[in-house]
């Protein structure tokens, strides 16, 4: 039964650890491309819908300050950013 007891137990630090408090320490999982469409989104100051129709469809933007942001971000210039 001793074992049992020491399971529970973090060997690092000597803490009891919980399955909430186990799962709250796993890393954050990372979504580049979600996280990508968001940074669009909220630089250009539009929905998630618009910044995925740019990226995902190739809608061109019709602001000239949203094409200049998305250069900025991806660092890919104006002009090839669409076909």
């Amino acid at each position: 039964m001793e074992n049992n007891k020491n399971s529970n137990t973090l060997c690092q630090k000597r803490q009891k650890m919980t399955l909430k408090g186990y799962y709250k320490n796993l890393p954050e999982p990372t979504y580049p491309k979600k996280d990508f469409v968001n940074t669009i989104a909220e630089r250009c100051n539009v929905t998630i819908a618009t910044a995925n129709n740019w990226v995902k469809y190739g809608i061109k933007p019709s602001n000239p300050e949203h094409v200049r942001i998305l250069s900025e971000i991806t660092g890919i210039s104006p002009e090839y950013l669409w076909d």
